[in-house]
């Protein structure tokens, strides 16, 4: 064998041991040392590439040629810059060492090998899969050492071209063949690593994945199907058929579903019942797709995904039995619901919702607007309103804010509706009749007023009663010490009553006592002044803010309408009915009483009746001078 046949055979052998040493310590290195694996690469090709040095071939004397730019070019493009660098440096020591005349020329094409694999790497993420990456690499590889050509003595070059020429086919072909096998190896170390993911994925899926052939004979089977045909190990289930785990008719209805995906040739997806051996039931969702042959494209099996679903379709059944219960406990409800999103769309109502907005009951539906809804409302005159006032559900446009507010309706319908927020911007208004409550409660405060006032006047005479009096006064004597004004009383006695009842009797005495009281009632002329039965026929006036003079004024214009009234009194002096009025006047300060107020009036009158009767009196008081002067409204 000549020295080039055994030069050429030597490279060839160390580029093929190469590419299956780059295999294995690419996987090795991501398995056990990631962090240094471009590093290790390019050790492994760096040491190759000494390799290759080792058995070269002579173009030239002191010249030689070798596939170490092969191997420097491809560990760059797979294996990355730092697994190029890494191997050019290993490479370019040795070929320093070496010496001879060819070193320049030597370093250069080490360099260009290493760039030009480093630039098409990273030109292309997955460059070793693609031809024209690996093309344009392999012919760099062969023109490298060319190229080094020109740095050698002037006098070597037609030598080391003309040996170089017919070798550099022969380096692009070993680069193309190697780049080929690693990028084979790539592919089936793949397909490897693909098919132990799927592998783990199958075996660690916590729901029941299998594979069977036509005959329903099972050829693949995850520890999960195991579990569900309650059996140790998947193993014990390659080969049977659904008969050997479930009942006939169960089995049967399988086999029917298979058929129907072999006739069909698609997937078919449906929830299935099981019985299991052992009388446990349930239910599958189960998805059977045909299995083809990747060549005729015939079906040649199924693959079938069981996912046990019993414990949702109980969960299932409870729930669609709750929603029919609070369906039918809200259909059945006395007060209308109506639940509204956030753009005020309604999305739930109730029949008695419906029923209580009897003019636009076809309107409110779920999915109608709110303010479509009240614009119909508004244009039938569904809610009574004052003039030129919007309805309160148009006021709470576009969405009824929280809270409790009324409506009432053309028919005298009164409405409380109670409105709360709910999740995602919604809200949900209750709707109650409340127009018997309503009703009771007007018709109670019109009771209690009617008591309230029974129990405040005086039923002879229609002024205030006793007791009125006492509480209307303490309120206004409180009332006047605080504001520092006076507060005057009129104490009145009808002159010879007794005796104009012995003579007319009682009847005539009721009727002169309430025709008295109401020109006392006419003297009250203001809103504030309080007219009362103090007690059988003495009659008070309270009269706020009045000072002496006033008050002296009113009770003898009083006397004066009581003449006018003309009763005849043949019992009395001057032949008529009169009345004695005592007057008394009170600043009120810390420590006086209204009962004070009350003896000065009635020491008055006391001596207005000592004074011949029909006249008016005013109290002496001790603070004489202290009361202010002020006006009789």
């Amino acid at each position: 064998m000549s020295h080039i046949s055994a030069s050429l055979l030597s490279n060839a052998a160390l580029i093929v041991l190469f590419a299956v040493l780059w295999s294995r310590a690419e996987q090795w290195l991501e398995r056990h040392a990631l962090p240094f694996k471009p590093y290790g690469l390019g050790l492994l090709a760096g040491f190759t590439s000494i390799a290759a040095m080792l058995f070269p071939l002579q173009v030239a004397p002191g010249v030689f040629i070798d596939m170490r730019t092969l191997v420097l070019a491809l560990s760059a493009m797979v294996g990355g810059p730092l697994a190029g660098l890494t191997a050019g440096f290993c490479a370019a020591l040795f070929r320093l060492w070496v010496g001879g005349a060819g070193t320049g020329a030597g370093l250069f094409s080490i360099t260009l090998a290493a760039a030009l694999g480093s630039f098409v790497g990273l030109r292309h993420e997955q460059a070793l899969f693609r031809n024209s990456c690996l093309g344009i690499l392999a012919i760099g590889a062969a023109l490298a050492p060319l190229c080094g050509v020109f740095l050698l003595p002037n006098d070597l070059w037609p030598m080391a071209l003309e040996k170089m020429i017919w070798l550099a086919p022969a380096q692009c072909l070993a680069t193309l063949m190697v780049g080929l096998l690693i990028r084979s190896e790539a592919r089936r170390r793949a397909e490897i690593d693909l098919a132990f993911f799927y592998k783990v994925v199958a075996e660690t899926l916590p729901e029941a994945l299998n594979a069977k052939d036509r005959q329903g004979r099972f050829i693949v089977a995850n520890p999960a199907t195991a579990r569900a045909m309650r059996v140790a190990h998947p193993d014990q289930v390659i080969g049977k058929t659904d008969a050997d785990f479930h009942p006939p008719e169960i089995a049967a209805r399988y086999r029917a579903d298979e058929e129907q995906v072999y006739e069909k040739g698609e997937a078919l997806h449906i929830e299935q019942p099981f019985q299991s051996s052992d009388g446990r039931k349930g239910w599958f969702s189960t998805l059977k797709n045909p299995i083809r042959d990747p060549k005729s494209g015939e079906i040649v099996g199924l693959v079938t995904h069981n996912r046990d679903i019993t414990e949702q379709k109980e969960l299932e059944r409870q729930l669609q039995e709750s929603r029919q219960q609070l369906s039918d406990a809200l259909s059945n409800m006395a007060d209308g619901l109506a639940m509204f999103d956030r753009e005020g769309r309604l999305v739930f109502c109730n029949g008695r919702y419906q029923g209580l907005f009897s003019k636009t009951a076809d309107l409110r539906h779920p999915g109608a607007l709110l303010s479509d809804i009240i614009a119909a409302s508004k244009a039938a005159g569904e809610e009574i309103t004052a003039e030129g006032e919007p309805g309160l559900e148009e006021a709470y446009l576009p969405l009824p804010r929280p809270g409790t507010r009324e409506l009432r309706l053309w028919d005298g319908r009164v409405l409380e509706a109670k409105t709360r927020s709910v999740g995602g911007g919604g809200v949900i208004t209750v709707f109650s009749d409340v127009t018997r409550m309503r009703q009771a409660e007007e018709l109670l405060r019109d009771v209690n007023r009617t008591l309230e006032k029974a129990a405040f006047t005086d039923a002879l005479t229609g002024l205030f009663n006793r007791r009125a009096f006492d509480d209307r006064l303490t309120v206004e004597f409180a009332r006047a010490r605080r504001a520092r004004e006076p507060l005057s009383l009129l104490m009145v006695d009808i002159d010879h009553f007794k005796q104009f009842n012995d003579h007319y009797g009682h009847q005539r005495g009721d009727d002169c006592l309430r025709a008295v009281a109401g020109a006392l009632g006419v003297a009250a002329r203001r809103g504030t002044d309080i007219a009362a039965r103090y007690g059988g026929e003495e009659m008070a006036l309270v009269l706020p803010g009045t000072d002496a003079a006033g008050a002296n004024e009113v009770a003898e214009r009083y006397c004066r309408a009581v003449r006018a009234l003309g009763l005849d009194h043949a019992a009395s002096p001057r032949g008529m009915v009169t009345v004695s009025v005592g007057v008394a006047v009170i600043l009120p300060e810390a420590g006086d009483r209204p009962d004070d107020l009350i003896a000065a009036a009635d020491s008055a009158l006391y001596r207005a009746k000592h004074a011949g009767r029909d006249c008016v009196r005013c109290a002496d008081t001790e603070r004489k001078g202290r009361v202010p002067r002020g006006r009789r409204a």
